[in-house]
């Protein structure tokens, strides 16, 4: 299965430990993205559509400052038009504010995605992980 990861660039190193944490898990499942590297512009935009378009599920991964993010905001605009399942999944435990896209289609974050239960406990050891304190 093909996943596309949503995210707030400022939360890279929790989507790295969760991406991981997928890989150990669930190797058949390929997790692609498309950051923003300067402005999401026409270009990325392109680029973005082409590896939703070829994905069968669009993850949201919720941070601190995904409710800000104008990208996210694009990349679920776009897997919701093309009619894609998309989950939400907390990245801290501290709570988080959800995206307005999201909330006006009532997708709230999930504790579980493909069999991996994502509990408040593991939350925090996404964060450890991120900064290199593996369990």
């Amino acid at each position: 299965m093909r996943a596309f990861l949503s995210y707030a660039t400022a939360d890279k190193p929790l989507v790295e430990a969760f991406r991981n944490r997928i890989a150990r898990q669930h190797p058949d499942v390929e997790l692609v993205d498309h950051a923003v590297k300067d402005t999401y512009e026409e270009d990325w935009k392109r680029g973005c559509a082409t590896k939703i378009d070829g994905s069968e599920l669009l993850i949201c991964l919720v941070g601190a400052t995904t409710h800000r993010s104008q990208a996210v905001t694009w990349e679920i605009n776009r897997g919701l038009s093309l009619g894609k399942r998309i989950v939400a999944v907390e990245l801290s435990a501290d709570g988080v504010r959800v995206p307005k896209v999201l909330a006006r289609h009532a997708i709230e974050p999930r504790e579980s995605i493909t069999g991996i239960v994502l509990s408040s406990a593991a939350a925090p050891a996404f964060e450890r992980e991120a900064n290199g304190r593996f369990e």
